[in-house]
């Protein structure tokens, strides 16, 4: 008979020292704070990236309805053409709305037939506050006249009158505080510094434009958040406000034709 020794064939298990558990929590918590930092860029970029998709959509429903009606643009005011690309509409009080029958009897409509490219995911108002968020430029076919600056006939009507398409702003996202963006989006190009109309400054950091030969940006502007959350929330028109980004607003709504 052998007499066999017979070992326990489990090992024990290490536990961790308090180093390692220290240092396993430290690693935890710097993941987590990477994941916390990042998730607000990531759903910015997100955002971002569906507006600028939104612009690319309409600046090709613009171009569409060009060539669809023998080279001419459809308006990009609010009602004041029966070619306007969306019809605008007031109540009797005064305080401005826009329906969602106003957007379809619109000449966009039918190259676009969705209501969600008309407003930015940026945009904080819901749907039943806001249905828009985007403007044409003011300087391309339908505009408002001398009112912005310009020179008698300065409207441009047909695509080969654009010098510079690619420099050319078409969309922009507007804030209107009378309620919903009415007419074309403009400033003074004369270079007094007036903000005529005022862009939307619910995308941090960044105003994002579409451009007449179909490219969009996202501008990085120059001023300071609160300097922009405050001129581009002033309850009035006419805002006077210089600086490197109102120069850089202002040579791309007609570059070209204007100093």
């Amino acid at each position: 008979m052998h007499l066999l020794t017979t070992k326990s064939s489990r090992t024990r298990r290490r536990a961790f020292t308090l180093v390692e558990v220290l240092v396993t929590i430290a690693i935890i918590s710097l993941l987590v704070a990477l994941i916390i930092v990042t998730i607000p860029q990531v759903q910015r970029q997100s955002r971002s990236s569906v507006c600028l998709s939104n612009q690319r959509q309409l600046t090709m429903g613009f171009t569409l309805y060009y060539t669809d009606n023998a080279g001419r643009f459809m308006g990009v005011d609010t009602g004041l053409t029966a070619w306007d690309w969306v019809q605008g509409q007031s109540n009797l009080t005064g305080q401005g709305y826009e329906t969602e029958n106003a957007i379809k009897k619109g000449r966009m409509y039918p190259y676009i037939d969705n209501f969600a490219t008309y407003r930015s995911p940026f945009d904080p108002f819901t749907p039943y506050q806001r249905l828009r968020t985007y403007s044409f430029n003011a300087f391309i076919s339908t505009g408002e006249g001398p009112g912005w600056g310009g020179p008698p006939n300065w409207q441009v009507n047909t695509m080969g009158k654009i010098p510079l398409p690619s420099e050319t702003i078409i969309t922009s996202l507007e804030y209107d505080h009378r309620g919903y963006n009415i007419n074309g989006f403009g400033i003074s190009i004369t270079g007094n510094a007036n903000w005529v109309d005022k862009i939307a400054p619910w995308h941090p950091g960044y105003f994002n434009f579409s451009f007449a030969d179909g490219s969009v940006l996202s501008y990085r502007y120059m001023a300071r958040q609160d300097t922009v959350d405050y001129y581009m929330t002033l309850p009035q028109n006419d805002i006077y406000w210089p600086g490197p980004d109102y120069e850089w607003l202002r040579r791309h709504l007609a570059p070209g034709m204007f100093q």
